[in-house]
Parts: C-alpha cells; sequence; structure tokens
C-alpha cells in the first residue's frame, strides 16, 4: 500500500508547476491520494497567486488516486499549516510522504519512501525519512545511511511517532530546549560544526527572528528520542526555492544546481545505527560551506535578492 502525500503550498504557482511535474512522473502517483494544504493570503494582493496555484493542483486530478484540496481563508503561517495538514493527514493513515511546492523529486522519490517506510515501521529507532541529502561525494557499496540530522526538503514519517510529537504541549517551545539541552547535547544536535546552523534556529524562534519553524522543533524532538533518519546516498530531491521567490530564500547556486538520483534504491541498511562516516563526510562539507567568506557572499546574495523585490 502506497503512503498518502501532504502537499503544502501558498503563492507560488510556478514553482508548484514544476513540483507536480516532477511527483507525478513517479510511477506510483496514481496509486497515491494526494492531499493539498494551501495556506491563505498575507495580503489582497496574493489572492489571485493562490488562486492561480489552486487551479495548477486541481489540473493534476487525473495523477494521482486521488485529489483533496483544503484551502485556509487566513494565512496560518508554514509551522501551522504543516502541523494541521500533516495530523489531518495522519488522522485517517498510517504514515505520510511531506512535499512543499518547491521541492522537484527524482522519479523514484515515491518508491524510495513507500519501501522505506515499509521496511522501518516496526522499528522504534527510525523516525523520519530523509529525502534529501547534501552534494557529498560518499564512497561504499550502499545506497541509504542512518544518521541524526533531519531534513525537510521531502520527507516521511509514521502515525505513532508524529503523534507523540503533536501530542506534547512542550515539542515546540523554543525556552524548553534551551533549558534541557546541555553544551553537549547543543554540540552533537550541530553535528559538532565550527559553525551552529541548527541549534542557531531554536535560538532564533525564542528572539523571534524566526517564526515557530517545524522542521527545527521537529529535529529537537527527534535528537531527544535519539531517533535515526534514514538518507539517500545521492539526494532524490532538489530545492528550487532558492531564487528568491521565497520567504528567508537566496539563490544558491549549489542547491540550484545538483543533481538527483534518478535511480531505484534498493539497498536499505539493516544495522540500524548512525554512520559515522557519512557524518563526518557531511560535517566536513558543512563546515567548508560555512567558512567566513563563503558566509559574506551568501549574505550578501540575501541582501541583493531583498533589493531587487523592494526595487
Amino acid at each position: 500500500m502506497t503512503s498518502p502525500i501532504a502537499f503544502f503550498a501558498f503563492n507560488r504557482p510556478y514553482h508548484t508547476l514544476k513540483t507536480l511535474n516532477s511527483l507525478s512522473d513517479n510511477l506510483e502517483a496514481n496509486q497515491t491520494d494526494f492531499y493539498a494544504f494551501i495556506d491563505g493570503p498575507r495580503k489582497t494582493s496574493e489572492s489571485q497567486l493562490i488562486d492561480n496555484v489552486e487551479k495548477i493542483i486541481r489540473s493534476f486530478e487525473n495523477k494521482f488516486r486521488s485529489l483533496t484540496i483544503f484551502r485556509s481563508e487566513n494565512n496560518l503561517s508554514m509551522a501551522i499549516n504543516q502541523k494541521r495538514g500533516i495530523s489531518k493527514v495522519l488522522s485517517s493513515f498510517d504514515s505520510v510522504i511531506i512535499m512543499e511546492d518547491d521541492i522537484c523529486v527524482s522519479k523514484y522519490f515515491l518508491s524510495y519512501m513507500n519501501n522505506a517506510l515499509e521496511i522501518y515501521k516496526r522499528n522504534k529507532k527510525v523516525w523520519h525519512i530523509n529525502g534529501f541529502n547534501y552534494p557529498v561525494k560518499l564512497d561504499g557499496d550502499f545506497e541509504c545511511f542512518f544518521m541524526r540530522s533531519m531534513q525537510c526538503w521531502g520527507w516521511a514519517t509514521w502515525k505513532d511517532r508524529w503523534q507523540m510529537f503533536h501530542e506534547e504541549p512542550l515539542s515546540c517551545d523554543p525556552y524548553f530546549l534551551k533549558d534541557i539541552f546541555n553544551n553537549k547535547m547543543i554540540r552533537d544536535f550541530d553535528l559538532n560544526l565550527s559553525k551552529s546552523i541548527f541549534w542557531s534556529q531554536v535560538e532564533d524562534n525564542a528572539t523571534g527572528k524566526l517564526n515557530n519553524t517545524l522542521a527545527i522543533f521537529w529535529y529537537g524532538f527527534i535528537f531527544l528520542k535519539k531517533g535515526l533518519c534514514l538518507t539517500p546516498k545521492i539526494s532524490m530531491t532538489k530545492n528550487i526555492g532558492h531564487d528568491g521567490s521565497g520567504i528567508h530564500s537566496y539563490m544558491d547556486k549549489e542547491c540550484a544546481s545538483a543533481n538527483i538520483y534518478n535511480k531505484e534504491v534498493k539497498k536499505f541498511p539493516k544495522i540500524i545505527e548512525e554512520n559515522i562516516y557519512c557524518l563526518n563526510k557531511i560535517r566536513k562539507y558543512l563546515n567548508k560551506k560555512n567558512r567566513i567568506l563563503t558566509r559574506i557572499v551568501n549574505k550578501a546574495l540575501l541582501i541583493f535578492q531583498y533589493l531587487k523585490k523592494k526595487l
């Protein structure tokens, strides 16, 4: 049985079209129930864009086994829209595949997700299936591996794991996490990187710089439960939202030009433990990416994209 898709969209018709074109190329698409959750406008001028997003989603009605659209009249924010939408789908199913409107996928993405959900459904150490991996060269005869880090660019989980997160009243409270995480936990949460890229998001949610971003709290909950996330050796997804169109986004050329794995994943790890070799390679990649010069260039690009929107 294939897992349903919870798809989250807002005001980007063309990104939605590109994402659904790639998703519908999967052989399993016509066996999959598709649930779209469209957030409401922040301002009146966004209403037509959102209308067009709905039209584009409806045009894929014949590509999936069923297609259901939930459209909010008010702007809920991505985090609230996602949390409610995932919970709604999991009220009727035992697992779910989560997609956003700017994630293009491999034509074997659904095969990978459904196989992984079936293989690890009874193993409570596995909490999350990553569709994305960093563009890191990994040697070895394997196609996927386990690591602690959760990625939100195309992912999946199970009802029992999600319910624990959803029903915990402090799961999305940054002050709770700041209180119970000690320095060693923070370093481990950040993959022992030279510069924080994960814990800093918890801090930013506490200060209000970020507004209750769901992914970092889901990762925090998985981390506290000592859970693992299955990750493909080569990414099955690509984020096309790093073109300045999304909230808090800038053009990341590495993300925009990254390849995705267009082969079927057949080798799934039998030993449920973190792959230290892969973790070290990813740590090395992220440390290099976060060097001072690189950060300066990225900050300049972010400012440039912001100014372009204002002109």
